[in-house]
């Protein structure tokens, strides 16, 4: 009986070592296989796939009012509490928010105030450059957050783009369609 367990540990072993082997091959192909650069931001930009959640926006209804009313409901299930919402009335009697901010450098972008908002107003958008000096201006307001780009239909493509530097720094993507940046990567 000893010699059958010594015979499944040895089996085992050889199953690791195999398992070992494939990947350092896998990592010394890669090692030695041109390198994938994307050109970014002087000539090119990763456009998100629309499940991706980067910062946050605010929609807007039919006739162009905010759609929240500041139940306060993001705010309560912020893990992370970095959502301040003051309500007020307007002169139509609705509730409205007076100061919506969002604390980005804080922010888990978990997506539960999305979640949690009854009237579809608060939504986690496509932007990923949220690079600043200073952390205050990190603190997106209320109208900063209704002039965010929304989600795009389409996305995980690399598009092209430039570098502006004359209002700030901004990389600004082109409208054209994207080419697959997966089909650069070596596979097996």
């Amino acid at each position: 009986m000893p010699n059958a367990l010594a015979e499944k540990r040895n089996w085992i072993g050889w199953a690791f070592f195999a398992d070992l082997a494939d990947a350092l091959l896998l990592t010394l192909s890669y090692m030695f296989s041109k390198t994938v650069t994307e050109q970014y931001p002087d000539k090119e930009k990763w456009q998100p796939y629309s499940r991706y959640r980067g910062q946050h926006f605010l929609k807007r209804d039919d006739e162009g009012e905010i759609k929240c009313v500041a139940c306060e409901l993001c705010a309560k299930i912020c893990p992370c509490y970095c959502i301040t919402v003051v309500p007020y009335e307007d002169e139509k009697g609705e509730r409205r928010p007076q100061v919506f901010d969002i604390d980005m450098a804080r922010c888990l972008f978990c997506g539960l105030c999305e979640d949690a908002c009854p009237a579809d107003a608060i939504a986690l958008g496509q932007m990923y450059e949220l690079s600043t000096f200073t952390t205050e201006e990190l603190v997106v307001g209320r109208d900063a957050l209704l002039n965010m780009p929304g989600k795009t239909e389409t996305g995980g493509g690399v598009v092209g783009a430039r570098l502006n530097t004359d209002e700030g720094v901004r990389v600004e993507a082109s409208d054209q369609e994207g080419y697959d940046w997966w089909r650069n990567i070596r596979r097996t």
